[in-house]
C-alpha cells in the first residue's frame, strides 16, 4: 500500500482527531483516512463498519486497510454533504431521507449483531452533563449554581425514563455525516460516514442528533410529524407519548452537553463558528424545555441559561 501523501487534499474533520484525505487516481478517487493519532478509534471505526455491513444502508466501500499505518482506504461520497445542500425547499426531503435509513437501521440490527458496542449508562450521561457544569456555568459567572442538585435531579429523571438501551446508535447521525448520492435509489441515496463512536443506546437518540440539529439552524416544522413517522415504523414498545417525552429528556442532555462543548472550544479556539453553534444550541435547549415534565430540573435550566 502507497502511504505517500504527495498532493493530497486534506478533507475537514471537525473535531475528531482522525485526518482526511482525497486521493486521486485517474478519474477516481478514494477518501484515505489517517487514525494515527487514536488507535481506538481505527478499531472502532472497523468493528462498526462490520455492523452496518448487515443493515441495507449506504456506507462507503473498505478498499484497503493499514493496520500498521492506522491508515483506511475508503470509497468517495463526494462532495454534496447535506449541511452543504439542505435549503428550504428540499429540508423536509433530506429529513425524511435520513429518518428512512434510521427506520432500516432499527429493523435490521438486532441486538445480536451489537452486543460488541458498548452500552449507553446514566454514568455517561453524567460525565458529558459535567461539560456543561465545568465550562458553561462559569463563563456565565453563575457561582451559586446548584450542582449537587443538578445532577441528582437528572439522575432521577433518567430513571424514571425505564429506557430500553438495547439499540443501535451512530452517535453523530446529523447533516455534516451524510451526503446525498445521486446515483442511488430510494433511502439508499443517503450516504452515512463517520460511525467509529456507535454504543448500544435508546432507539431514537440518532432521531434526535437528527432533528434537534446543534449545528444548523433549520426549522423544526417537521419535527413531530418525523418522530411520529419513526415511531410507527420501528418496533418500539414503548406508548408514542412515552417516545416523546424519552426522546425529549435526552435531548436536552445532549443539548446540555453541547452548550458547555461549544463555550469550552470558544475559549480554546476563539473561533466565532462557536458563536453560531452556541446560539442555536440555546434556542434548540429552549424548544426541547417546553417538553420537559420536570418542573424542578425545568426550573434551574430557565434560572441559569
Amino acid at each position: 500500500m502507497n502511504s505517500d501523501h504527495n498532493d493530497l487534499e486534506k478533507i475537514e474533520s471537525g473535531l475528531s482527531k482522525k485526518i482526511i484525505y482525497r486521493k486521486t487516481e485517474k478519474n477516481n478517487t478514494k477518501i484515505i483516512i489517517d487514525f494515527s493519532r487514536d488507535n481506538q478509534e481505527f478499531k472502532n471505526f472497523l468493528n462498526v463498519y462490520e455492523i452496518l455491513l448487515k443493515a441495507n444502508v449506504s456506507i462507503p466501500k473498505i478498499y484497503e486497510v493499514s493496520k500498521q499505518q492506522y491508515k483506511i482506504y475508503m470509497q468517495d461520497f463526494g462532495n454534496d454533504r447535506f449541511n452543504k445542500i439542505y435549503n428550504k425547499n428540499n429540508l423536509y426531503k433530506l429529513l425524511k431521507l435520513a429518518v428512512d435509513n434510521l427506520i432500516v437501521i432499527q429493523n435490521e440490527l438486532q441486538l445480536k449483531n451489537i452486543n460488541n458496542l458498548k452500552e449507553y449508562t446514566f454514568e455517561d450521561l453524567k460525565f458529558e452533563l459535567k461539560e456543561f457544569v465545568s465550562y458553561y456555568i462559569p463563563i456565565n459567572k453563575n457561582s451559586n449554581f446548584p450542582t449537587s442538585k443538578f445532577y441528582k435531579l437528572w439522575e432521577s429523571l433518567f430513571h424514571s425514563q425505564n429506557y430500553n438501551m438495547k439499540n443501535f446508535v451512530h452517535k453523530d447521525f446529523e447533516f455534516v455525516n451524510l451526503f446525498f448520492l445521486e446515483n442511488y435509489k430510494s433511502h439508499l441515496q443517503c450516504g452515512i460516514i463517520d460511525f467509529q463512536s456507535a454504543f448500544i443506546g435508546f432507539i431514537g437518540w440518532d432521531l434526535l442528533s437528527l432533528l434537534e440539529n446543534p449545528r444548523i439552524n433549520f426549522t423544526r416544522d417537521y419535527n413531530d410529524k418525523l418522530i411520529e413517522y419513526f415511531y410507527n415504523n420501528t418496533p418500539i414498545i414503548e406508548s408514542l407519548n412515552t417516545f416523546r417525552e424519552q426522546y425529549y429528556v435526552l435531548s436536552l442532555a445532549r443539548q446540555t452537553r453541547l452548550l458547555g462543548r461549544w463555550r469550552k472550544l470558544l475559549s480554546i479556539n476563539n473561533d466565532n463558528q462557536y458563536l453560531d453553534y452556541l446560539k442555536i444550541t440555546k434556542s434548540r435547549t429552549i424548544a426541547t424545555l417546553n417538553n420537559i415534565k420536570n418542573y424542578e430540573l425545568r426550573s434551574i435550566y430557565e434560572k441559569y441559561l
